[in-house]
């Protein structure tokens, strides 16, 4: 017997419930609680529960990291400006660039780093292409030379750590000067 004269039962792994009227009670407040979090996720699962501005990413610089008659490794380097009150702690990147009209860069990457609230951070990318792949496109890109500006196009999401949250889209366009290391 507990205290009081109500005995107690454990059910429901060690979560002690109490037998008679404080039973249905506790049934109650159970589906109270229940309902209340199946709505939440319900909410969230919907569309964005958490109300989220869309970051600005932009393309800072390109570079050429390291060439070889097989390939180069470009330094893609981004800006980027959070306008919500919030950090956004990113998960992954998922990228498609262009220069000059041409598909220059396109995938995704893991990230592990946060932008923080109201505030700005930066982030790169290492790209290496074939340069028998993309040697058509390359010589439309660089064909002012280097150190000529460039048209640029990026779009892609940004896959935040935060629940319930879908990857959030930047899209962007300017003029890029591409640079040696």
């Amino acid at each position: 017997m507990g205290q009081g004269g109500v005995s107690w039962a454990k059910t429901c792994g060690d979560l002690p419930i109490e037998s008679g009227v404080d039973r249905m009670n506790n049934r109650k407040f159970f589906v109270l609680i229940m309902s209340i979090l199946v709505s939440i996720g319900v909410a969230g699962c919907a569309g964005n529960s958490l109300s989220i501005e869309k970051p600005t990413v932009q393309l800072s610089s390109v570079a050429v990291d390291q060439l070889s008659f097989t390939g180069q490794t470009f330094l893609l380097s981004f800006d980027v400006s959070n306008p919500n009150p919030f950090p956004l702690p990113v998960r992954s990147v998922r990228y498609h660039v262009q220069l000059a009209d041409q598909t220059f860069a396109s995938g995704e990457t893991l990230g592990d780093f946060s932008i923080p609230a109201s505030g700005d951070g930066n982030f790169d990318i290492s790209v290496e292409l074939d340069i028998l792949k993309s040697a058509s496109s390359l010589t439309g890109v660089l064909r002012g030379g280097m150190g000529q500006p460039v048209p640029y196009e990026l779009n892609g999401s940004l896959a935040v750590d935060i629940p319930f949250v879908k990857p959030v889209p930047f899209s962007t366009s300017g003029v890029i000067t591409i640079a040696s290391n």
